[in-house]
């Protein structure tokens, strides 16, 4: 039998091989992780739709793999009947990403055969190890795709895992050499395409954190109770979608395409995650809509995940805006590159105490305060550099009154 490389994910036609599970001789089981094949979003584990032996490895670690194009050559258990069970679709051009459209309501798998059914790696990993049909289950997705979501919904649970292989090294004297693949030339390809597109300027801002650190220490003591790691992000998070609001030009991406700028109203932002493999970015969906407590779970379940390498597709999806966090390791601000094709990426840098003029009164004095810096990088060809200003006032006026954010759920 034939297989060939599965649906990826929503849009995604290619994707490269990162490393070989199996060699030539092998005998592998149903469900068996066989490869890893890096997208532009996540590395995601392909797992064989058979049992049978490796006869034939036809695709190269490293080479770029376009979707249903031939990988691997097998002898499967049963013969030719089991074969025509568990053979890819054959090869045809990539579908064109679909239109987006304003409002759908779930479809109807038209088959009970989940091999006919369109859904990822993921999603069919999922869906055999809970014991679930696709081609049972309602699908949300583009031209009847059964996502991650339309499955967890079906049983109220489950997950899926990738990950990403390390480049391997090649030593010659005094000079080590490393071939760039997988997420670090995911990286490099997305930097390049930023820079080359994006107009870019950074605007920075000083905070007084005071009431911010304050209002933490609070909260932390409360969460900690509830079992919940508590940072900074969220209050950051809430913060941006105050301010995003009576700056929505900045909740926007551009599609060059049409020559439109999508201004969104939803908030779903991405995080600048460091794995040991390099920058990730994952999506808090929804931001508006969850309280303090509940983004700093979804982060932290975000942020286990990433270091784990189990994030999937679907958390990468839908990013409106970026927000990158370097405090931790420390520095005053940076001057951060645009997650294309959104028109605005938020830096928050570390905070630290300093001696500060207050003017309370008329009257000056000096007084030690929790200070910080924020930049932010825009795409010049659509945002000017009064809405940065505007904005990154209306921003430091939450991070320094962050009560105020209470007014802003009511």
């Amino acid at each position: 039998m034939e297989f060939r490389l599965p649906e990826l994910g929503e849009g995604v036609t290619e994707g490269e091989l990162i490393k070989w599970k199996v060699k030539e001789g092998d005998i592998v089981k149903d469900d068996q992780p066989i490869c890893e094949v890096m997208t532009d979003k996540a590395t995601i584990e392909i797992p064989s739709p058979f049992s049978g032996k490796i006869k034939q490895l036809v695709a190269k670690e490293g080479e770029i793999v376009k979707v249903h194009q031939l990988m691997v050559v097998a002898e499967v258990a049963g013969g030719a009947a089991a074969a025509a069970t568990h053979a890819a679709p054959a090869a045809h051009s990539a579908p064109a990403a679909p239109a987006p459209v304003t409002a759908t309501a779930p479809a109807k798998a038209q088959t009970s055969n989940s091999n006919d059914v369109l859904a990822s790696p993921a999603t069919r990993k999922l869906a055999r190890e809970k014991g679930i049909d696709l081609g049972v289950v309602a699908a949300s997705g583009p031209h009847g795709r059964v996502l991650l979501q339309d499955v967890e919904q079906a049983l109220s649970g489950g997950g899926a895992t990738g990950g990403v292989a390390k480049s391997r090294t090649f030593s010659s004297g005094e000079v080590e050499r490393t071939p760039i693949r997988g997420m670090r030339k995911k990286i490099a390809e997305k930097m390049r395409q930023s820079k080359d597109k994006a107009a870019h300027f950074t605007y920075v801002e000083e905070a007084d954190a005071t009431e911010l650190v304050k209002l933490r220490a609070q909260a932390k003591a409360i969460a900690e109770k509830r079992g919940i790691k508590l940072t900074y992000l969220p209050f950051i998070l809430k913060a941006m979608v105050a301010a995003l609001r009576q700056h929505p030009r900045l909740n926007s991406t551009l599609d060059e395409a049409s020559n439109e700028i999508i201004t969104h109203h939803t908030y779903n932002i991405s995080l600048s995650v460091q794995t040991e493999d390099g920058l990730t970015v994952p999506v808090v969906k929804h931001v508006e809509q969850k309280s303090i407590f509940e983004l700093a779970r979804e982060i932290a379940d975000l942020v286990d995940r990433a270091r784990k390498k189990k994030l999937v597709m679907e958390d990468f999806q839908g990013s409106t805006i970026t927000l990158t966090n370097a405090g931790s390791i420390g520095g005053l601000f940076a001057t951060p590159i645009i997650n294309y094709p959104e028109v605005a990426i938020l830096g928050f840098n570390k905070i630290f105490r300093k001696p500060v003029v207050i003017n309370k009164g008329g009257k000056e004095k000096l007084a030690i305060r929790d200070w910080t810096y924020f930049s932010i990088s825009m795409d010049h060809r659509i945002l000017d550099g009064a809405e940065a200003a505007e904005f990154m006032k209306t921003f430091v006026s939450y991070i320094e009154n962050p009560s105020l954010l209470l007014l802003e759920s009511l």
